[in-house]
């Protein structure tokens, strides 16, 4: 797996995340190990989630793991507790700000604003149909309707 493919995977599953729950400013940098070996950093600054494929010196935390391991975990296949539990996951710096990533979760989608329904006038009433009458048994047949010798022209 290449750094690229973690980089990008890891920024798009952040930029969908919700990270309202975060209630101090953090940089955590992320250290891919074996294939696709790299760093990015995780940021909480003014309000604002950000993920950048640089180094990060003064920062508050440091993540190591390879790059699947970092893919699973920002995308919530794994968390990052169970990653570490398993030896996946090491870090350096303040638990604190590391177990922040956990309140992480998926963004809302906006709620969709319905139009008023429209008003459907009400239905005009119509009258009864009026019954054809019946014709009586005693009422003389009708004569056939009289044939035309007309041809018809198409």
């Amino acid at each position: 797996m290449t750094y690229e493919k973690v980089f990008d995977g890891v920024k798009k599953a952040l930029s969908k995340a919700d990270a309202s729950k975060l209630d101090r400013e953090f940089a955590i940098q992320c250290n891919i190990k074996g294939e696709g070996e790299g760093a990015f950093y995780i940021a909480f600054k003014e309000g604002v989630l950000s993920v950048e494929p640089y180094d990060y010196v003064d920062n508050d935390a440091q993540l190591y793991a390879d790059g699947d391991t970092f893919l699973k975990m920002f995308t919530k296949k794994i968390s990052g507790k169970e990653a570490f539990e398993k030896g996946q996951l090491g870090f350096d710096g303040a638990v604190d700000v590391v177990l922040m990533l956990e309140n992480l979760g998926p963004a809302k989608a906006p709620a969709e604003k319905k139009a008023p329904a429209e008003k459907k006038a009400p239905a005009e009433k119509k009258a009864p149909a009026e019954k054809a009458p019946v014709a009586s048994k005693t009422s003389a047949p009708e004569a056939p309707a009289a044939k035309s010798n007309e041809k018809i022209v198409k």
